[in-house]
């Protein structure tokens, strides 16, 4: 893949937008990048040079459409953070195409290997952190016990969501409410 350092930001902002916007219109598995080049006014080459695929593609817009902000400042109850996070995440996905994005990489993941990497290293491996690192932070602060497994519980809320996501199921506060619960079953007891 080209150094991003190195790639033209209007460009890059153009195939970004096109690419979200078609999935907006037409879902993720009907779009191509010849349409996506034609949408942004570049060249296919110009999105293969700077992505190897069409996964790869999406995992950036996905990126860009799912800003997740956290309270860094002070102690905030991880089950509070975590409900922050869940409410910005679903908002988005309501507000934008970025859960159908994630439908559509997560099912071209089982028959692809390019986007089987781009999910693995873009979305889990690149997003891993969103809810890892405040529940490590809480951990760390006393807000959870020492055994608290972070990794285990960062991966369950995301099953979760994926499952959600595939079934077209509701994400909303009861949701979210469930999501807690579980995740924070072994706390509260």
């Amino acid at each position: 893949m080209a150094d991003p350092a190195r790639r033209s930001s209007v460009k890059q902002t153009a195939i970004l937008s096109a690419a979200a916007a078609l999935a907006a219109e037409v879902g993720y598995a009907a779009v191509t990048i010849e349409a996506i080049a034609a949408r942004a006014g570049v060249g296919k080459q110009t999105i293969y040079r700077w992505w190897p695929s069409k996964a790869a593609l999406f995992v950036d817009v996905y990126d860009q459409l799912v800003v997740v902000t956290t309270d860094d400042a002070g102690m905030v109850s991880a089950p509070r953070q975590v409900r922050a996070i869940l409410e910005q995440v679903f908002a988005l996905y309501a507000a934008t195409p970025a859960a159908t994005i994630l439908a559509g990489l997560i099912a071209d993941a089982q028959h692809d290997p390019a986007a089987r990497h781009a999910v693995l290293h873009g979305l889990i491996g690149g997003r891993g952190p969103v809810l890892a690192t405040p529940l490590a932070r809480a951990r760390a602060q006393g807000g959870l016990p020492a055994d608290f497994d972070v990794d285990w519980a960062a991966e369950m809320v995301v099953a979760l969501i994926w499952k959600r996501v595939l079934s077209d199921g509701a994400l909303d506060q009861a949701f979210i409410d469930r999501i807690l619960a579980s995740v924070f079953a072994a706390v509260a007891s």
